[in-house]
């Protein structure tokens, strides 16, 4: 019998047991790089923040230097995220990008159905983080651009488990001032074991993006407009994806300056965000993002990338 058949025999049988759940990458979804994160997190047609690699492998195909990044995101009750990112240039053999990142926090009152209520402030506490490990590629093809990347995720909660997901994006440059681009997340499906045994699994998600520029001599610079859809594939009518895809303008100034805005989700004014990218040097790049929460405090957000 065939090694691919027995795999895909092997594969059924485990979603076959396996929990659908909605959320379970959650950690995966969030703009990590504070430049997408000012763009509205429309992630895909950014090509040069390389702090969201974990979001969009698609830039490690014009990566041609030896690249590191860093990110640090302050979200209410004293959640954090950190990451690092490296990209490794192979000549003609494309990019290699490697991230390593942790979204938690800690000291959260944990309080059993079997306990008592606390007096005070004497009550067990519980630490929650997601850790993501991530493996990328990508590579330029002319006018294409191809990548592909896995994900290994573990969960710390009251109990711990693993998974994995892998995505393929691919974008094509019609011109210096306009692309289109899509990735299939999950295309093989992701899955998660627990340490109790059982599986959970999220459905294959796909998204559609553009970035469309023109250049404004007499204002000194470049304006970038950006868009990404959500999930076409459990959206039904086309005007829902409009209004629940995410947008950014960026205005690139011929002074190594940027100032940018954008709405998560086009319908939802309360989703605005705000940011600003300075360039002081070739191989330095400073990004911040603003963004803000109708029911919770505001999130910032500070990336730098540096370049070898």
């Amino acid at each position: 019998m065939p090694l691919k058949f027995i795999i895909l025999i092997l594969l059924a049988f485990v979603f076959a047991k396996a929990e659908k759940v909605v959320g379970a990458n959650s950690s995966l979804e969030t703009a990590q790089g504070a430049k997408s994160a000012a763009l509205g997190l429309a992630i895909l047609p950014v090509l040069n923040d390389l702090p969201s690699l974990a979001q969009n492998p698609l830039q490690l195909s014009s990566i041609e230097k030896l690249s590191l990044a860093f990110t640090h995101v302050a979200y209410f009750e004293e959640t954090t995220y950190n990451g690092v990112v490296m990209a490794l240039p192979l000549r003609d053999a494309g990019t290699l990008g490697f991230a390593a990142s942790r979204f938690g926090a800690g000291g959260i009152p944990h309080i059993k159905e079997s306990d008592p209520l606390p007096e005070g402030e004497n009550y067990n506490t519980l630490d929650i983080s997601d850790w993501l490990f991530t493996s990328a590629w990508g590579r330029n093809f002319g006018k294409w651009n191809l990548a592909l990347s896995l994900h290994l995720l573990k969960r710390e909660l009251d109990q711990s488990g693993w998974g994995f997901r892998s995505d393929v994006a691919a974008g094509y440059e019609f011109s210096k001032n306009f692309m289109l681009a899509g990735i299939v997340k999950g295309w093989t499906s992701s899955a998660v074991k627990w340490e109790e045994g059982h599986f959970e699994y999220s459905s294959p998600e796909a998204q559609a993006a553009f970035r469309f520029s023109e250049p404004f001599p007499y204002f000194y610079g470049r304006l970038n407009l950006y868009w990404q859809s959500a999930n076409i594939l459990n959206l039904q009518e086309p005007v829902d994806v409009f209004f629940a895809s995410s947008a950014g303008l960026e205005f690139q100034t011929d002074f190594s300056f940027s100032l940018r805005a954008g709405l998560s989700e086009i319908e939802d004014t309360s989703t605005l965000t705000l940011g600003a990218g300075i360039n002081p040097v070739s191989w330095l790049l400073a990004d911040y993002a603003f963004q803000m929460h109708s029911d919770l405090s505001s999130v910032h957000r500070i990336s730098i990338t540096v370049n070898y």
